[in-house]
Formats: C-alpha cells, sequence, structure tokens
C-alpha cells in the first residue's frame, strides 16, 4: 500500500462502485492474507472496513495489491533449522486510522526462521498516547503467546517454548512490568492487565526491547517505504 495512503469514507457511494467485485476480492486476499501471504495482512485489514462504503480510491488500492502479489508472486514462507526458541514481535500504530483515530496493533511469532503466526487488527479503544497503544498491543500478543507456549509444551518441544516477545517502546514494557496502578494509566481496560500477571506467574515468557528499526511487526501495523516493507519481509522469513 501507498506510504501515508488515507482513505475517506463517504455515505455516497461512487456510481460505479456496484460493478467492481471489491467484497469478493477482499474475501480471496483476506484468504491469502492468512495463510502464507503476512506482508499484505496489513492493507487488507484496512481496505476490510470498507466493505459496505466501497469506492473508486478503495478499488484502486486493492488492485495496487494485486499488482504487489504479481510482482512477489515467488515469494512465500520458507522454514529451516535455527534452534531458536520461539520468538514475538509486538508493534502498534498509534492514530493510524483518520476516520475514528483508533490505533491498529500488530504481532508476528517466529519459529524455525519463518512466521508461524500473526495479525493485524484495529484496536477497539481510541489510545490517548503512543504507549498505551503499544500497551494495548502487546495484550492481544501476550494472548497468542500464552497459546503458542502451552501449544509447544503440550506436544513435547518446551524447548522451543521458552519465548521471548520484543517490543519497541520501553513505556509499554514499564507499564506491564510495574504492579502499581498510576494516574496516567487508569483508564486503561482491566482485560489489558493481564499482562502483568502472566509475566509474574509464567517464567517462560519474558519481554525484551527492540529498536523500532529492527522490529518486524512493523509491516502489520502501517505501509512502509520500499526498502524497509523487503527487510521486514526477509525477517519474517518471506523469501523466493
Amino acid at each position: 500500500m501507498e506510504v501515508n495512503c488515507k482513505f475517506s469514507q463517504s455515505d455516497d457511494k461512487c456510481e460505479k462502485s456496484e460493478q467492481y467485485p471489491f467484497r469478493e476480492l477482499i474475501g480471496a486476499l483476506n484468504y491469502l492474507s492468512t495463510g502464507t501471504r503476512p506482508d499484505i495482512t496489513n492493507s487488507i485489514a484496512k481496505l476490510s472496513q470498507f466493505l459496505n462504503s466501497s469506492n473508486e480510491e478503495c478499488w484502486k488500492a486493492t488492485k495496487r495489491v494485486l499488482r504487489y502479489l504479481k510482482r512477489t508472486i515467488e515469494y512465500g514462507l520458507v522454514f529451516k533449522k535455527t534452534g531458536k526458541s520461539l520468538q514475538g514481535y509486538s508493534d502498534s500504530d498509534w492514530g493510524g486510522c483518520l476516520l475514528d483515530r483508533r490505533s491498529y496493533s500488530g504481532y508476528v511469532f517466529m519459529l524455525g526462521g519463518g512466521c508461524i503466526s500473526w495479525k493485524s487488527q484495529k484496536q477497539k479503544c481510541v489510545a490517548t498516547s503512543t504507549c498505551e497503544a503499544e500497551y494495548v498491543s502487546l495484550s492481544s500478543a501476550m494472548k497468542e503467546a500464552v497459546y503458542l507456549n502451552s501449544l509447544l509444551t503440550e506436544i513435547g518441544l518446551s524447548k522451543f517454548a521458552q519465548l521471548t516477545l520484543h517490543v519497541d517502546n520501553q513505556g509499554a514494557m514499564c507499564l506491564a512490568n510495574d504492579p502499581m496502578f498510576h494516574s496516567r494509566s487508569k483508564h486503561i481496560d482491566i482485560r489489558h492487565h493481564f499482562i502483568r500477571g502472566i509475566l509474574k506467574d509464567n517464567k517462560s515468557i519474558e519481554l525484551s526491547y527492540l529498536p523500532t528499526d529492527s522490529m518486524l511487526a512493523d509491516i502489520l501495523t502501517k505501509a512502509l517505504p520500499r526498502v524497509k516493507h523487503y527487510k521486514c519481509m526477509s525477517g519474517l522469513g518471506i523469501t523466493c
């Protein structure tokens, strides 16, 4: 998707919007993004909110995704033996949606040199700061982390179940490790604070700070420049 691309929503549909197979195409691309192509997941998540109010602008953005897929048709997830345990990455784009000012959350988990679980989703609440947006995203990633940690342990791969969840916001990390409630965080929904209990009780899951330039989940929160986009793809194990 084009960098800094902003969509507008209008009650008046484009005259030709009914002629576009927009819903069918988004459904097909969504199947692809959840299966083997996490690099288009954020683009599809953003376009999916216009299923009932699509216009020519949305249609052009969708065709751009198709042209990108045609150019990278040989790319796919490649797994290899690395010996590394499960690695997770969590990120957010604060106020990324101009329609309702909500942020986008993104997380990805790596095993065997490739990503095995990923998600890009608009948050259900309006974050008042970057720290809060990252904290809400971390909450979603932690749920998946607990599941994957339990799954690997159950099938006898406890060696790889030791999980490190990387975050690029030190404020969110401090908030997750701090058992105290403060005036700046008292409005955050209680369901997000379960992170603290997980970090306290489950010693096989830990948080780690990672600079933004090395954050692989960045591709799941916003459109990136070409160089950064392909760098994230390579890091996720999407190669040709």
